[in-house]
């Protein structure tokens, strides 16, 4: 999936926000996973982290934004996500900083699932400006936690109840 293509998606789901999240329109994780796959950022296809442990993640391949505590769970259970929220720096310069903050959608164990939303939407926006400028630079930059938690993001919403 081209940075377009990323955009695009992303403009979409922030349009559609409401009907979403209302259940009145249906929420397509595919769309989502297939933009988190095509970043390649992950060593593995977006789909395969969810049934791994905290632990394993953590071994192989997170980059330390994420809050793993309970290491014996299984990634799609984790309730922290790393939010990608701003860019800055210079092109040209090969100087690009991404800036993240946490955020975490099951606040006092209930699921608010306009936080997951916002996780995706907010970070799909940023990364696909990234994309559009700095290209393959992307991905010596952009946290394959943050990456992950968009995934775990779009997972949680299309699995709620």
């Amino acid at each position: 999936m081209e940075e377009l293509a990323t955009m695009t998606l992303a403009d979409n789901l922030a349009k559609n926000q409401t009907e979403i999240l209302n259940n009145e329109q249906d929420f397509n994780a595919e769309a989502v996973y297939e933009a988190i796959d095509s970043l390649q950022i992950l060593h593995k296809p977006i789909k395969e982290y969810f049934d791994m442990t905290q632990e394993q993640y953590y071994e192989s391949e997170s980059d330390h934004k994420l809050t793993l505590i309970k290491l014996s769970e299984k990634l799609a259970d984790l309730h922290d996500r790393v939010l990608t929220n701003h860019v800055d720096g210079f092109v040209n310069q090969n100087q690009l900083n991404l800036t993240y903050n946490h955020e975490n959608p099951y606040e006092d164990d209930f699921y608010n699932a306009e936080v997951d939303y916002h996780v995706i939407t907010y970070s799909l926006k940023v990364i696909s400006a990234v994309q559009a400028v700095a290209g393959k630079d992307l991905q010596t930059v952009l946290s394959k936690d943050a990456v992950l938690s968009i995934g775990l993001a779009a997972h949680a919403l299309a699995n709620r109840v």
